[in-house]
C-alpha cells in the first residue's frame, strides 16, 4: 500500500507545465466574458452582424479553455497515478467535475470487477491556494447521496476508502460507460487499437454532445504524454493501466461538464 506517500503527489499541482495549461485556460475564459459581454452590448445597439461575430469569438475562446484544461488534466491525472497501486486512483489538481466523473466510472469498474475497495487520493487541501480541501467534501458528498460506505483512512486523513463490497450504484450510474469497455487484454493496446476504439465510445449519448472533444487525438501526438503513457503501462499496475488507456475518453465527457 502507497497511500501515505501517494499524497505527497499533489504537489505536482504546483507542476509549471500543469499551472500553464490551467492559466492559459482561465485566460480564454475571461476573454470569452469579455467577448459575450461586447456581444450583448452591440446587439443592444442594433448591430446584429457585429454581435454574431462576437458571439461566434466567444465560442472559439471557450473551446481553447476546455482545450487548455483537458491538457491540464490529463497531464496531472497521468503523473500523479503512474505509481498508484490497483485499488488506488488519486485525483489530484483535477478540478471537482472531472474528479467526480472519473470517479463514478473507476467505481463502476471496480464493482464490475468484485473488488472489495477503492482508496481515493483527495488530499488535504494542502496545495489549493486556499488551503481549503475541495475534492474530499466533494467526494464524500458523492458517497453519501449514493449511498455508497466509506470512511478516512485512519492513517491517512488525505485518503477516502470506499467499500465497494454488495455496493448498489444509482441507476443512472448504470448508463455510463464503465472503464475498460474498450480494453483489450494487457500488452494488445496500441495507438491505432486506441483510434479504432474511440468512434465506437463517440456514440455514446454523453459523448455525442462533446463534437470538439471528438477532434482531439492531437493530445496523443504529444511527445511527452506519450512517454508518460508508455512509462505508465510498464509499471505493471492492473486496474489503473485501464484508466490511462481510456484517460482521454473518459476527460471528454467530463470537461464538457466543467463550468467555470
Amino acid at each position: 500500500m502507497s497511500a501515505a506517500p501517494a499524497v505527497d503527489r499533489g504537489v505536482l499541482i504546483s507542476d509549471p507545465q500543469y499551472r500553464k495549461f490551467r492559466d492559459l485556460a482561465d485566460q480564454a475564459y475571461k476573454k470569452r466574458q469579455e467577448l459575450s459581454n461586447k456581444s450583448q452590448q452591440a446587439y443592444k445597439q442594433g448591430d446584429g452582424k457585429l454581435a454574431h461575430q462576437l458571439s461566434e469569438d466567444a465560442k472559439k475562446q471557450l473551446k481553447i479553455a476546455e482545450d487548455y484544461n483537458f491538457k491540464a488534466a490529463e497531464y496531472v491525472f497521468i503523473e500523479n497515478n503512474a505509481d498508484s497501486d490497483g485499488n488506488e486512483i488519486d485525483l489530484h489538481g483535477l478540478y471537482i467535475k472531472e474528479a467526480e466523473y472519473i470517479l463514478k466510472r473507476r467505481i463502476v469498474a471496480g464493482i464490475q470487477r468484485n473488488e472489495s475497495l477503492l482508496e481515493v487520493i483527495v488530499g488535504k487541501g494542502n496545495h489549493s491556494p486556499d488551503h481549503i480541501a475541495k475534492i474530499k467534501p466533494a467526494v464524500e458528498t458523492l458517497c453519501q447521496e449514493s449511498n455508497l460506505r466509506f470512511h478516512i483512512d485512519p492513517k491517512n486523513s488525505g485518503v477516502l476508502i470506499i467499500d465497494l463490497k454488495g455496493a448498489r450504484i444509482p441507476q443512472s450510474w448504470n448508463d455510463i460507460q464503465p472503464i475498460g469497455a474498450y480494453i483489450k487484454p494487457q500488452g494488445a493496446y496500441t495507438q491505432s487499437s486506441y483510434n479504432h476504439q474511440q468512434p465506437q465510445f463517440q456514440q455514446q449519448p454523453q459523448v455525442q454532445q462533446q463534437p470538439h472533444y471528438q477532434q482531439q487525438p492531437q493530445y496523443q501526438q504529444q511527445g511527452g504524454y506519450q512517454q508518460q503513457q508508455q512509462q505508465y503501462n510498464n509499471n505493471g499496475n492492473n486496474n489503473n493501466d485501464d484508466l490511462v488507456k481510456v484517460l482521454q475518453q473518459i476527460l471528454c465527457g467530463c470537461l464538457n461538464l466543467l463550468k467555470k
